[in-house]
């Protein structure tokens, strides 16, 4: 219909990977976009494929560590969108250390992955939920990871920050239920991204590997049963169900796609 408002999403962590994957497929599906990141250039680049899909963007450059500047980047959005949100996405990330046990990392290098992947999300929370409950309607999708659904040796940082993010997700869903909110939290387990692949293919030159055989091997050490990691494509998929019409009912869950490896 001719004036009809599109709905508008603001997605975090669009700069690279999943997020950037989830915007497009926003785009795609007729959203407006703000895409909020650390890396303008590739924010730039990204909003112009948005544009050329035929939505409205807007680019706001955050480092979500940052509250000052996120919260700066959130009043941009609300100005930007004239007071409105459909979707949010949480999206940004940090693995944080990757092997060293409790002890062996600093409480700086802690404080930054609990930043990226807990504080973030309620700093976006705080400001947008509202809106959304004021308009009796709204979706929101917190992208976390399998280890927060199980300790990992190694991995304390992160598993902490994602265990945190499912409990403030139910939290939210309890308490924006009543408005037509939606609230859902969806737990990759490792994905198919430039940062995963270097390792893949590190891993491969370390042990006279094709990067195929190493893949496998690292697939076997996961335990997981499809014997394949998720592509982004996968997370995409379940993002945009639980934004679409089989998500209307769907709140305070969480949707684990990691090939079933926490199984």
């Amino acid at each position: 219909m001719s004036g009809e408002r599109r709905p508008v999403a603001f997605v975090t962590g669009a700069s690279a990977g999943t997020g950037r994957e989830i915007a497009i497929a926003l785009a795609t599906a007729g959203h407006n976009v703000a895409v909020a990141g650390r890396n303008l250039a590739l924010l730039g680049t990204l909003a112009d494929e948005l544009r050329g899909i035929g939505a409205d963007v807007a680019v706001l450059e955050a480092d979500v560590r940052d509250a000052a500047a996120l919260g700066r980047a959130l009043d941009d959005f609300i100005a930007w969108s004239g007071g409105h949100v459909d979707v949010v996405v949480n999206a940004a990330g940090t693995p944080g250390p990757l092997s060293p046990p409790i002890g062996g990392f600093s409480i700086e290098a802690f404080d930054d992955v609990i930043a990226t992947n807990l504080r973030a999300p309620f700093i976006v929370l705080s400001r947008l939920l509202p809106v959304m409950r004021a308009a009796k309607a709204g979706r929101i999708v917190n992208i976390g990871g399998n280890h927060g659904m199980r300790g990992r040796a190694g991995r304390s940082s992160y598993s902490a920050s994602k265990w945190g993010l499912r409990g403030l997700t139910r939290s939210a869903a309890r308490e924006a239920g009543p408005d037509g909110v939606t609230v859902n939290y969806i737990a990759p387990g490792p994905i198919a991204v430039p940062r995963m692949k270097a390792a893949w293919r590190a891993l491969a030159e370390r042990e006279g590997l094709s990067e195929k055989e190493a893949v496998a091997r690292y697939v076997a050490d996961m335990g997981i049963p499809l014997g394949r990691p998720s592509d982004p494509a996968d997370i995409v998929a379940m993002t945009m169900f639980l934004l679409g019409p089989g998500g209307r009912n769907i709140t305070g869950q969480e949707l684990v796609v990691d090939g079933g490896a926490t199984l």
